[in-house]
């Protein structure tokens, strides 16, 4: 079947994340999330101009049924919001920024500040594991742990430094350290600069997130099912080979909360 052809007969949404440091596109029917991108988000310009190029290429080979976006950046959603516009000038645009999902008990003191990407992992988590209690790790400005249970009540959160920021903080605050270029293995105990910043990168992050997991499950003495995503933890997966790895969990959450909305 032509592209063309199987535009018209399978229409897809449009989701979108704008995230802290990169916006992320995607395209889905119902919850399967057919193709994903990710835009960085530096210097404005070219940020604009990759985002037109892209969504120029997404009209041509698809028929959008509707565009559903969230956000932590307002400044890249006000940015792509008139692009958006320009460019997919029938469809329609929702936010999908409520924290709220009829069977998910969420009890947070200030439910405004519980991150929306926390959410949909949350949801997406659910979708994927319906009989499961999941242990949700997203690594990327930010770590963060999310717990909930099978019956769909969340348990807690922590948030934690993500790896590139920590790194970065400590590389600008000490003046003796400088910039070293990381390696990724599992060396624990380094004899030069470069190879302890690199053993503090890895294991900081490695060590930490194994202890909080173990920790969860002595606490709750349960049984939890761990899904790790987030654009820096692909660096990190050789290092949990025991827990599951989905890149678009966000996603399948948003896709999961649309179908809630039928």
């Amino acid at each position: 079947m032509n592209t063309f052809v199987n535009a018209i007969l399978n229409p897809v949404n449009l989701l979108i994340d704008c995230g802290n440091s990169s916006l992320k596109l995607a395209l889905s029917k119902d919850l399967v999330i057919d193709e994903s991108y990710s835009i960085e988000f530096r210097q404005i310009r070219t940020f604009k101009n990759n985002v037109k190029r892209l969504l120029a290429r997404i009209k041509r080979q698809n028929k959008l049924d509707g565009i559903y976006i969230i956000y932590v950046n307002k400044e890249m959603k006000d940015l792509i919001e008139p692009i958006l516009l320009n460019i997919l000038v029938k469809t329609p645009i929702k936010l999908l920024n409520r924290r709220s999902f009829k069977t998910f008990n969420l009890k947070y003191k200030n439910l405004s500040s519980f991150g929306i990407d926390r959410f949909y992992n949350c949801l997406g988590g659910k979708a994927l594991y319906k009989s499961s209690n999941l242990i949700l790790v997203d690594m990327g400005t930010a770590t963060t742990i999310d717990v909930i249970s099978k019956e769909f009540n969340y348990l807690g959160g922590i948030i934690l430094p993500g790896s590139l920021t920590a790194l970065s903080s400590l590389i600008n605050k000490t003046s003796l350290i400088g910039n070293h270029s990381i390696l990724v293995d599992d060396k624990l105990l380094g004899l030069s600069t470069k190879e302890c910043l690199s053993s503090g990168f890895v294991n900081g992050q490695v060590l930490m997130i194994k202890g909080i997991i173990d920790e969860i499950r002595r606490t709750h003495q349960i049984s939890f099912k761990v899904i790790f995503t987030g654009g820096v933890s692909n660096l990190f997966l050789s290092f949990f080979p025991e827990y599951e790895f989905d890149s678009n969990l966000l996603f399948k959450g948003m896709a999961f909360k649309l179908l809630e909305d039928l």
